[in-house]
C-alpha cells in the first residue's frame, strides 16, 4: 500500500522525530528534578534511578570529540539509508517512516545529551539491563520492529 508521497512522508518522519525527541528530553528533565533517590516500581525487575553515562552503548567509553562526529555520521547514513531501504518501495511506508524517526529522534535526544552536558542522562533500570532511557528504547525498539517489517515483507 503506497498510499503516502514523498512530501508526506518527509512530514511525516520529521513530526515522528521531533515527536520521540520531546519524549526523550521531557523525561530526561524529570529524572533530573525528580529523581533523588532510586524509585522502586516494580521489586528486582523495574527500578527508576538517575545515572549518567559518558559512553556509548553499555557504557562502553572513548573520546567525547569522536562520539559526537561518529553519532552524526551514524544519524545521516540512518536517514539516507532509511529512506533508500526502509521507507521508498516497502509494503508499510508509513511504518516505517515513523519508525525510522522515533530511531533518528532517538539518537538526536542522546547526541543533544552529549553535546550540552557531556553525558547522556540514563533512568531507567530493568533487571539485569544497563540503565537506558527512552532515546535508547527508540533506537532499539525501532531498529528491531523495521528488521522484523523488512524481513516479513521479502517473504
Amino acid at each position: 500500500m503506497h498510499w503516502i508521497n514523498k512530501y508526506q512522508k518527509e512530514w511525516v518522519f520529521i513530526l515522528s522525530t521531533i515527536a520521540w525527541l520531546a519524549i526523550d528530553q521531557i523525561t530526561k528533565y524529570w529524572a533530573v528534578n525528580a529523581l533523588s533517590s532510586k524509585k522502586v516500581l516494580i521489586d528486582n525487575v523495574l527500578e527508576l534511578t538517575y545515572q549518567t553515562n559518558k559512553g556509548v552503548a553499555f557504557g562502553i567509553e572513548f573520546g567525547q570529540t569522536a562520539q559526537i562526529i561518529i553519532t552524526v555520521i551514524i544519524i545521516t547514513l540512518l536517514i539516507y539509508g532509511g529512506f533508500k531501504w526502509f521507507v521508498e518501495g516497502q509494503r508499510n511506508p508509513f511504518l516505517n517512516t515513523v519508525l525510522l524517526g522515533i530511531i533518528i529522534g532517538g539518537a538526536l535526544g542522546n547526541l543533544l545529551n552529549r553535546i550540552q552536558l557531556g553525558h547522556v542522562i540514563d533512568f531507567i533500570a530493568l533487571g539485569p539491563i544497563p540503565v537506558f532511557n527512552f532515546a535508547d528504547v527508540g533506537i532499539t525498539l525501532g531498529l528491531i520492529t523495521l528488521f522484523l517489517l523488512t524481513i516479513r515483507s521479502k517473504a
